[in-house]
């Protein structure tokens, strides 16, 4: 088994690829070793970090040869006839986007709340208003980057509630996406990690108020426990993840009595602290995915 951090590159990783009858021959050598990708029948990718380039680079040079590691060293990876898991770097870059998601989702067969994106203040305070008037009210939720760097610290950005009174004009300064806010309806947080073999789901309980909302505030106080799927569910997922070409992915929904609510799937997601608090066995369900043929 290899690991390989693209931060090492170029700086502390030598790549070298030639081309012959059956594909590329990847030879690479870092300071732990060296290793012939020639062999890489599957490979888990998740979250690569940046390219280290060294010090002194001009802003345009850099770009340059971002771009070039980017398309070179990451052309090479996405040739190599090898099962990815969660899935090929482009269709795990294609399913972060939250549109993609909930269209997904509703195309599959999987509830979806109630949902607007906008940079349109109007619009915004007419759906709240709505929300307000069924009994739920509207929160916003962002669409990508959850942390921002506020007076020097990173601060996350969670879920918020919203009213029409709270919608101003900087709406109109970019896209934003609000949603139904189910909290008041919610019995607990779900997140469901399912392969093309099977599905884990874990129930997140939350008894602050504000962790209720968002489970993210308050991890010490959380209560976990692993909890059946409903049929509709594992089969919406099953054909979510084939709808989008991804051998994994984990989902987040809200449970209520009249049923589970997709809030979105992140392939890169965090799930290994669920197996710490559980023992539920995920990792076994994601070597499964890298190791068995799909069914």
């Amino acid at each position: 088994m290899l690991s390989f951090d693209t931060a090492a590159f170029p700086m502390e990783c030598v790549v070298t690829a030639e081309l012959e009858n059956a594909g590329w021959r990847v030879r690479v050598r870092t300071r732990e070793g060296k290793a012939d990708l020639i062999g890489v029948t599957s490979v888990f990718y998740r979250r690569p970090r940046p390219f280290g380039f060294p010090a002194g680079m001009s802003e345009p040079e850099e770009r340059f040869a971002r771009i070039e590691a980017r398309f070179g060293l990451g052309g090479l990876f996405a040739a190599l006839p090898a099962r990815w898991v969660p899935g090929a770097p482009g269709r795990v870059a294609d399913g972060e986007y939250k549109p993609l998601q909930l269209a997904t989702a509703v195309r599959c067969g999987l509830p979806v709340l109630p949902t607007l994106l906008t940079n349109d203040p109007k619009a915004a305070r007419r759906f709240a208003e709505e929300q307000d008037h069924v009994g739920c009210g509207a929160v916003y939720k962002t669409l990508m980057h959850k942390v921002v760097a506020d007076d020097g610290q990173a601060r996350l950005i969670y879920t918020t509630p919203v009213d029409s009174e709270s919608v101003n004009q900087r709406i109109g300064i970019t896209m934003h996406q609000f949603q139904a806010n189910l909290a008041a309806k919610k019995l607990f947080d779900v997140r469901l990690v399912a392969t093309r073999h099977g599905q884990i789901a874990v129930a997140i309980h939350a008894g602050d108020p504000q962790a209720h909302q968002d489970f993210r505030t308050g991890y010490g106080d959380l209560v976990y426990e692993v909890v059946d799927v409903p049929e509709p569910i594992t089969i919406g997922c099953r054909a979510y993840l084939r709808a989008l070409g991804l051998e994994l992915g984990v989902f987040d929904f809200c449970a209520t009595e009249a049923g589970w609510y997709f809030l979105e799937c992140g392939p890169g997601a965090q799930w290994a602290w669920l197996q710490e608090e559980t023992g539920a066995p995920i990792s076994s369900l994601v070597a499964d995915a890298l190791t068995e043929e799909s069914p």
